[in-house]
């Protein structure tokens, strides 16, 4: 009688831990993803951010960074399809959201969609002409094969010359089109500016390009475990305040955002129509609004 008691008894609790969460029944996973050779630095704030969301989800979990020489992004599809790697980011594309499971969360809550030109000195003066994207029109814009923001300033109308990303400065040197536009935090990396510095160039000083645009997490079209832990990760890390510190405390990113707040520069907004409505309203919370 007593041990059925027993029995009893420690069913019950097991139980009651079950419901507070206090036995995970969570399997602990490993992330794998890849970056270029010698650019873990520029990819510092993206994988951070993953591994933030991966220490907020539910169990106990590791991310495992490869260095892969010359790695492109194909390269990375490829090895996401071949189970290689099984989380990658990558700038929205519908095709990746329709091949893998996208997380649905801004990396840089939108800030990759906030361009400035740089430009040749020689340029600025008609710049400070444009009030409008039919003003913007009369000018050649640089863009990056493959880029969705390409597709973005095309929808828009802009005249665009696409090409290599490595060879868009010394493009945009020789007069091949009168500029090139980067993200606001990476054009004011002190690397990238003195690297225009030493190529005869500048950040344009009047206009600011806007558009709904950003990194995401994808991974293999089953693995909804990893899937779901990520968002349950982003999600944690985001309404606990973690992630907003995480943000606000990346040197390019605080930079940035100061540099957007402090700006009287026109601003000019475009649509994203490659963004997809799932885009639009389950992540709506997270995009900057500024």
């Amino acid at each position: 009688m007593r041990k059925g008691f027993d029995r009893l008894i420690g069913g019950v609790v097991i139980l009651v831990l079950f419901a507070f969460g206090m036995v995970s029944t969570v399997s602990a996973e490993t992330f794998r993803m890849a970056v270029p050779r010698g650019s873990e630095d520029n990819f510092a704030f993206q994988i951070g951010a993953i591994r933030l969301a991966i220490a907020n989800a539910p169990g106990e979990h590791q991310l495992e960074v490869l260095s892969v020489e010359r790695l492109t992004q194909t390269r990375g599809l490829t090895m996401l399809r071949s189970g290689e790697i099984n989380v990658i980011f990558a700038g929205y594309n519908p095709a990746f959201s329709e091949e893998f499971l996208q997380v649905d969360f801004p990396i840089t809550r939108g800030l990759q969609g906030y361009r400035l030109f740089v430009i040749r000195a020689d340029t600025q003066a008609s710049l400070m002409r444009v009030k409008s994207l039919e003003d913007l029109k009369g000018f050649c814009i640089g863009s990056g094969q493959g880029w969705l923001d390409t597709a973005i300033l095309k929808d828009a109308g802009l005249c665009v010359t696409e090409a290599p990303q490595n060879n868009l400065i010394s493009m945009l040197e020789n007069d091949r089109f009168d500029m090139m536009h980067l993200a606001v935090h990476e054009a004011l990396k002190r690397d990238r500016v003195q690297q225009l510095k030493r190529a005869g160039l500048r950040v344009e000083k009047t206009l600011l390009l806007r558009y709904q645009y950003d990194f995401f997490t994808y991974v293999g079209k089953n693995d909804k475990i990893r899937h779901s832990l990520l968002e349950q990760g982003f999600q944690n890390a985001f309404f606990s305040g973690a992630f907003n510190e995480y943000f606000r405390s990346d040197p390019s990113i605080a930079a940035a955002m100061d540099y957007i707040r402090q700006s009287d520069r026109r601003v000019i907004d475009l649509d994203n129509p490659g963004i997809g409505p799932k885009n639009d309203q389950t992540a709506e919370q997270y995009w900057l609004t500024e």
